[in-house]
């Protein structure tokens, strides 16, 4: 890639950019992933497609997809005879949410559950498990979906806000959550040519980040080179 990036912005036997340090495109690479991953994931783009809208997509991040297990412990009660439970730390790479899964434990007749039960210090003793996706609520309207029977949180579709570094699932006095596979785009591994570390996206979307990377080093130097290079920019899917 550090080769790639050279030899377009080097005009040729010119030497034009021939002072770049390795560092210097190393922090450009790094730029133009940040913003491959952007453009990729979202809908800020020409084609208005956001990740898992084309095959393309899909494979533009599927490097970055992984799936890790958070717990929860009971946190607190909330208003309208629900509960909250609290998540461990979300991980330390973790940037975008793309699913979740949780683990839902409720009793077999649906009966309430006492607040020991909730906290967890009583056994369930009939209990049943059963896996859901989660239903995220904006915080300004979690409390008056609570109070709406329509889209307060049920055991087949809990409620959840995010919160600093945590996930906060509100629950009701029928069932409790104790754990939440979550699926999500990491943050990529910065590249550094002198510590050897490697673009961890897809070998194919290399030469479109080295395509960024040019378009990005020659707008700096204000090269007439540089509305050429856009346009053919424009050109990756």
């Amino acid at each position: 890639m550090h080769l790639a990036v050279q030899q377009g912005v080097d005009k040729i036997n010119s030497f034009q950019a021939d002072t770049l340090l390795s560092e210097e495109i190393d922090l450009e690479l790094n730029k133009s992933i940040e913003k491959f991953i952007n453009l990729k994931y979202g809908k800020n783009n020409i084609y208005q497609k956001g990740f898992e809208e084309s095959q393309k997509r899909i494979d533009d991040l599927r490097t970055l997809v992984v799936e890790q297990e958070l717990l929860f412990n009971f946190h607190d009660v909330s208003p309208n005879n629900t509960f909250v439970y609290q998540s461990t730390d979300l991980p330390e790479d973790y940037r975008y949410l793309i699913k979740t899964l949780a683990a839902v434990t409720y009793e077999r007749s649906c009966t309430p559950l006492t607040l020991s039960q909730q906290k967890g210090k009583d056994p369930i003793k009939n209990s049943k498990k059963l896996l859901c996706s989660l239903k995220f609520t904006q915080q300004d309207d979690i409390h008056s979906a609570l109070g709406d029977p329509f889209n307060t949180t049920k055991k087949s579709k809990p409620l959840f806000i995010f919160q600093d570094n945590i996930i906060q699932v509100y629950t009701n006095d029928i069932f409790i959550i104790k754990s939440l596979k979550l699926t999500y785009i990491k943050n990529p591994a910065k590249v550094s040519l002198s510590s050897s570390s490697n673009c961890d996206l897809a070998d194919h979307t290399h030469q479109e980040v080295v395509d960024m990377t040019i378009s990005s080093i020659l707008e700096g130097i204000s090269d007439p080179r540089y509305k050429t290079q856009q346009a053919e920019l424009s050109k990756n899917e």
